[in-house]
């Protein structure tokens, strides 16, 4: 009852605070989800550093953090004082540092080709992906709106579906090996609770809360509803592959939790695993739309 009890006010104080940001970024400057977004990399660099550390040889972990915040810097200057692309100045920065990552291994007599691997490793997971969802900020409205509100909506619902469906209806395993309690029912169940997410943000960008927001149409016509269902559902397999891509991550580590910083919800990582991965899915599917 006691760990019961944490979770939920974790979880409450988890809410308010994306509800929160959404809000101050929708509504004030975006300057919020920007601050927010490169703080999860850092925050999410260090779990991921500590986590292989347990098994594989230590990432070095300053080159990690200055990816983050240099890839940053790069890619607010390209997008709002030249406007260029941002993420393609993000990866010249990336590649920049893999450079520097190379020469400081082979100059250190601590550190081995190991190092240099586990370090890429948490270079793209979760940095580099997760400037997918910094690129959300920088799209032309209503993508950004839409793009914002449907990762924050479809992740949660993808879980909670998937929880309650799976747990009720329980089944055939879905990866016993990596996540033993995860089953087929509801990983489904998680497809259906992404697509209605999809269309419930389709009906609110219809509304005057949904223009108060910044929301609207991405395409005319029948197609607009569509293209809401379908990132609700690309999103949602996204979002479970995420998941379980993280749970083998901790599987093979052999840990429970990537950390303590949320009582009763483990780490940062465990909180944002699928939407990493989710992100990357709309960001691609939002550009496509802007492009066509």
């Amino acid at each position: 009852m006691k760990d019961l009890k944490k979770r939920i006010i974790t979880g409450s104080l988890i809410f308010v605070t994306f509800v929160g940001i959404i809000l101050l970024t929708l509504l004030v400057h975006w300057a919020f989800f920007d601050v927010f977004v490169l703080a999860l990399a850092i925050l999410g660099a260090i779990e991921m550093s500590n986590a292989i550390s347990k098994r594989f040889p230590r990432p070095v972990l300053s080159i990690a953090i200055a990816t983050a915040v240099f890839g940053y810097v790069s890619y607010v200057v390209a997008q709002k004082v030249v406007n260029i692309g941002g993420i393609t100045s993000f990866f010249c920065v990336f590649l920049i540092m893999c450079l520097a990552l190379i020469v400081y291994v082979m100059c250190s007599k601590k550190l081995n080709t190991n190092n240099a691997v586990s370090t890429m490793l948490v270079m793209i997971y979760p940095i580099a992906a997760l400037m997918y969802m910094l690129g959300f900020n920088h799209f032309p409205e209503p993508y950004r709106a839409n793009a914002i509100l449907l990762l924050f909506a479809v992740s949660p619902f993808t879980d909670v579906f998937a929880f309650f469906v799976g747990s009720t209806l329980k089944g055939k395993k879905l990866c016993p090996k990596i996540s033993p309690n995860k089953t087929i029912s509801g990983a489904i169940g998680g497809l259906i609770g992404g697509t209605i997410a999809g269309a419930l943000l389709y009906f609110l960008s219809l509304t005057g809360v949904g223009s108060f927001l910044g929301m609207g149409a991405l395409s005319s016509g029948m197609s607009n509803c569509i293209n809401f269902i379908c990132i609700g559902l690309a999103c949602s397999v996204a979002t479970q592959v995420g998941d379980l891509f993280a749970s083998f991550i901790k599987r093979t580590v052999g840990i429970k939790d990537y950390s303590n910083l949320l009582p009763g919800h483990g780490g940062i990582m465990d909180r944002i695993d699928g939407m990493i991965f989710g992100c990357v899915v709309i960001y691609l599917y939002m550009a496509i739309l802007i492009a066509l």
